[in-house]
C-alpha cells in the first residue's frame, strides 16, 4: 500500500472525517418511520447539507446536490472527476444518512447523539450504521488523489430512509440515473465484517415474504368450560397450518418454490467462511440457559442462514397479556409470519404458495385469512471478474494481512437488486462494511471499530485503484 494513501487516512480519520462524523451522531436523523415529523425537523436534510459541504470542501471540483422534494425523503448525488484517462467507467458508492430510533439500555454514560470516542472505539447512533459511510468513500477518494494514483470517475447516491425500506431510493435512483455513467464497480460501505481481522465482501442476501394468517373459529370469545372440547381452538388450528409449511421438528420448509440449488462458489466460500470462523459463529448470540443451535456444524449453519429458507413468528394478536387471560376460548389467533427466501427463489411465486398451502381445506371448516402480505427479493452477485477478485484479496492481504473472505448474508437488501437492475450483470459488487462483533447496530453502545474502519477505507482505496473497466 502506498504510504501517502495510509498516512493521508490516518490524518483525516484523525480530524476532519472523524468530526464530521461526530457531528452527525450528535443529530437526531431518525428514519422517516421513526420521526413522524421528519419534513418539519429538517434532520435528514441537514445530514445531507452536511455531508455535501464536507465533501465540496475536500473536492472543489465535485458536485455535490442535495436531491429533495416535498414528501419525499432527501438524498445526496455527488460527482467527482476522474483522474485516469484509462479508465472508462464510474466508481458507485451507496450509503443511508438515516438512523435507528435512540433505544434504550446505553452504558458507561453513553448516549446515542452524544459521540463518545473511547480509545479507538466510536460510540453513538448511526456511527456504524453507517454514517461512517460517505466520509470513507470520499477519504478513500482523497487518498488516492494525494498519492497521485489515478483512478476512475466517482459517483455516489445517499439516501435517507434506508431504515424504512428504502421507500424513496428507486425515485432518486432514476433521476440520478442518467448522471451516473457505465458503472463498473459498486461500493456499498452498509454490510457486515464477520471479523476484523480482514476484507470481507458479502456476496449474497436473503429475500423475504412476510404475511398476517388469521384463524377465526367463533364470532366472539366464550367461556372455555362451556366451549373447550366442542369449539376447535384457533391457536391450535394455527399451529396445524404452521406445520404445513414448516416442520417444526427440523425448521425445514420443503416446499419446492421456496428452494433453489446452491451455487457451487457460494458453498465454497460459505465452507471456508465457516473454516475461519469455526465456533465463533454461535457465539454472539444471547442464548437462555442451555438453549443450543439447531446444528453445531459452523457450515451447516451458515447454510441454514444464507442459503435456506426459514420461518419465524414475529408477532401475534388476538392473545390477552396474562395478567388479562380469563377463562375463555378466543375467537381467533393472528400471527405475523416472516419467511426468509433463499436468493434466486421468485418471492411472488413463494408468497403465492405460502398462501395457498396455509388457506387450503381449513380445519373444521374455520375461517382463515392472509392479510398484509408483501415480499422483497433476494440477490446473489454477479460472478467476480479476474481484476475484481485479484484486487479484493491483494487489498485485503497489504492492509489487514490476511486473504479477504466472502460471507453469504441472512439478512436482505432489496435495494441490491434493483442496483443491478440499473448497472446490469457487468458492473462488480464490494457489500462490505464495519458491523462486526460488538458493534450493536440498532442496539444501545453502537459502536464503530476506528481501527478497522482505517484498514477499510485503504482498502477500497486499493480496489477502486485497480478497476479495470
Amino acid at each position: 500500500m502506498n504510504p501517502v494513501i495510509e498516512e493521508t487516512v490516518e490524518r483525516l480519520w484523525r480530524t476532519d472525517a472523524l468530526e464530521a462524523l461526530s457531528e452527525f451522531i450528535k443529530l437526531p436523523a431518525k428514519s422517516v418511520g421513526f420521526d413522524p415529523c421528519w419534513e418539519q425537523n429538517g434532520f435528514l436534510l441537514k445530514a445531507c447539507e452536511d455531508a455535501a459541504r464536507w465533501g465540496k470542501k475536500l473536492f472543489p471540483d465535485g458536485i455535490f446536490e442535495v436531491l429533495r422534494q416535498h414528501g419525499r425523503s432527501p438524498a445526496l448525488f455527488f460527482e467527482i472527476p476522474a483522474t485516469s484517462s484509462e479508465t472508462t467507467s464510474s466508481v458507485f458508492f451507496y450509503g443511508h444518512f438515516d438512523k435507528q430510533p435512540e433505544g434504550s439500555g446505553w452504558s458507561n454514560g453513553r448516549s446515542a447523539f452524544e459521540p463518545s470516542l473511547e480509545g479507538e472505539r466510536l460510540y453513538g447512533r448511526g456511527a456504524a450504521d453507517d454514517g461512517y459511510n460517505f466520509y470513507a468513500a470520499l477519504t478513500a477518494l482523497a487518498a488516492l488523489d494525494r498519492s497521485g494514483t489515478p483512478r476512475a470517475r466517482a459517483v455516489g447516491l445517499y439516501e435517507t430512509a434506508e431504515e424504512c425500506e428504502s421507500v424513496d431510493f428507486e425515485h432518486w435512483m432514476k433521476i440520478a440515473a442518467p448522471r451516473l455513467g457505465r458503472v463498473g464497480l459498486v461500493v456499498v460501505m452498509d454490510g457486515t465484517c464477520c471479523d476484523y481481522d480482514r476484507l470481507w465482501n458479502s456476496t449474497s442476501f436473503r429475500g423475504a415474504a412476510a404475511l398476517t394468517l388469521t384463524v377465526r373459529v367463533l364470532e366472539h370469545g366464550v367461556h372455555s368450560g362451556v366451549a373447550s372440547g366442542i369449539v376447535p381452538d384457533s391457536f391450535a388450528i394455527a399451529r396445524s397450518l404452521l406445520e404445513r409449511i414448516e416442520c417444526s421438528q427440523t425448521g425445514e420448509m420443503p416446499a419446492p418454490e421456496l428452494n433453489t440449488e446452491i451455487p457451487s462458489e457460494r458453498i465454497e466460500q460459505m465452507r471456508r467462511c465457516a473454516a475461519i470462523l469455526g465456533q465463533a459463529i454461535f457465539a454472539d448470540f444471547p442464548w437462555s440457559g442451555t438453549t443450543h443451535a439447531k446444528t453445531n456444524d459452523p457450515f451447516e449453519a451458515l447454510v441454514l442462514r444464507g442459503w435456506k429458507p426459514q420461518l419465524c413468528v414475529i408477532g401475534a394478536s388476538g392473545l390477552p397479556a396474562l395478567q388479562d387471560a380469563g377463562n375463555v376460548l378466543r375467537s381467533e389467533t393472528s400471527l405475523r409470519l416472516s419467511v426468509r427466501l433463499p436468493p434466486g427463489v421468485d418471492e411472488k411465486k413463494a408468497l403465492d404458495g405460502l398462501a395457498s398451502e396455509l388457506t387450503r381445506d381449513p380445519p373444521f371448516g374455520c375461517t382463515v385469512t392472509i392479510s398484509d402480505a408483501g415480499y422483497g427479493p433476494g440477490w446473489n452477485a454477479p460472478a467476480q471478474k479476474s481484476w475484481f477478485a485479484q484486487a479484493f484479496d491483494a487489498a485485503s492481504l497489504e492492509c489487514f494481512g490476511n486473504l479477504g473472505a466472502c460471507s453469504c448474508e441472512g439478512a436482505s437488501i432489496p435495494i441490491l437488486s434493483l442496483m443491478e437492475s440499473f448497472f446490469g450483470q457487468q458492473a462488480q459488487y464490494l457489500v462490505t462494511g464495519v458491523l462486526g462483533p460488538h458493534s450493536n447496530a440498532h442496539g444501545p453502545d453502537e459502536m464503530l471499530n476506528l481501527a478497522y474502519l482505517k484498514k477499510l477505507t485503504c482498502a477500497v482505496a486499493g480496489i477502486i485503484a485497480a478497476m479495470q473497466e
